[in-house]
């Protein structure tokens, strides 16, 4: 089926089919006019049968049909088997009534009940196609979630550490430091919040937008303490995102990578800039550094562990729901991510 599907071999054998069929049914055009005529009554009627099924599986279904739009879709694909029925009554009038002379096939309107039946039934059949398709392919992308879940469970319970020890360990680590260091300690509890976030709270497939704030917030924390103080970080996560729910350590690694590759200006002001908020029923992430502009480039890192697996959760998890634009300059990199909430529920 997937090579059926991937090399179009399903419409090879669909046109071969319809074709050669209605080349049998018209092969007497042949003996009663000529081959010039026979073959312009094939092309005529299946590049407009084209037009039906091409226009209903690459206009009409993604635009409209997908985006839940089915009284505009219903009403064009109606307007689309009209113009076909036009189209082919105002051919079969001319061929066969008035070049075969048949003369009740010399009104514009005698062949429309058929002409319409074989309209409705390719656009049927087209939608057919699709569907199957979407099947196919739905069952390949359960299939494969399935397949990288199992695979990540097993990295995981390999590479796993017993939290417990983590934590003791930590504990021991914070009362072993002095009192008169606070920014120690208080390194030792946003890290530890850190680590009871990810083994704990993001087993879930979905946490509440909450959490994951909490956890970049932390994770933020920690980073301003160990910068200098010509670096500026404004945050601004937006009232309108409470109760959300979304996956879980979608915006770390960004987050991550604009604190690793902000720029060190000594004279200029060093900025990162993030922002999460909704627009039109979609939750929109934006994540803005500052850069050198000799500096490794960010972008390179995308192709690392953090981002590549980021890419694709997104793939699996929010298909054809999200967008995700990476750009940078010589002073600025910039991470667009907009999530469609509506489309992914």
């Amino acid at each position: 089926m997937e090579i059926l599907f991937r090399y179009r071999i399903d419409h090879v054998l669909f046109w071969l089919a319809t074709i050669s069929f209605h080349a049998y049914n018209r092969s007497y055009i042949i003996d009663k006019l000529s081959w010039g005529d026979f073959v312009g009554e094939l092309l005529v009627r299946n590049l407009l049968l084209a037009g039906v099924i091409y226009g209903n599986l690459w206009i009409l279904i993604p635009r409209l049909f997908n985006a839940k739009r089915y009284g505009g879709y219903f009403l064009s694909l109606a307007g689309l088997v009209l113009a076909y029925v036009l189209f082919k009554n105002l051919h079969d009038m001319y061929l066969y009534g008035y070049v075969l002379g048949d003369t009740e096939r010399q009104t514009l309107w005698v062949n429309t009940f058929y002409n319409v039946s074989i309209a409705v039934f390719y656009a049927i059949f087209s939608m057919a196609i699709w569907l199957s398709r979407e099947w196919f392919y739905q069952r390949e992308l359960v299939q494969k979630i399935r397949n990288e879940q199992l695979a990540t469970e097993l990295q995981y319970l390999k590479s796993q550490m017993n939290p417990h020890v983590v934590f003791n360990t930590l504990n021991l680590i914070y009362g072993s430091i002095h009192k008169t260091n606070p920014i120690a300690r208080q390194l030792v509890v946003q890290f530890s919040d850190l680590l009871r976030y990810q083994l704990y709270e993001c087993n879930a497939e979905k946490v509440g937008i909450e959490k994951e704030i909490e956890y970049l917030q932390n994770y933020i924390n920690l980073q301003r303490l160990r910068k200098n103080d010509n670096l500026k970080v404004e945050v601004n996560f937006h009232q309108d995102i409470q109760g959300i729910l979304i996956a879980p350590l979608l915006f770390s690694p960004f987050v991550e990578n604009a604190f690793k590759f902000v720029s060190d200006h000594v004279s200029a002001l060093n900025v990162i800039d993030i922002q999460m908020f909704t627009e039109e029923g979609a939750l929109v992430f934006l994540c803005k550094n500052t850069k050198n502009e000799k500096q490794m480039k960010p972008k390179s890192s995308s192709s690392g562990i953090g981002i590549a697996n980021v890419k694709r959760r997104l793939e699996l998890l929010y298909p054809r729901c999200y967008q995700l634009e990476i750009r940078e300059t010589n002073e600025l990199f910039d991470v667009f991510l907009k999530i469609n909430l509506k489309s992914s529920l």
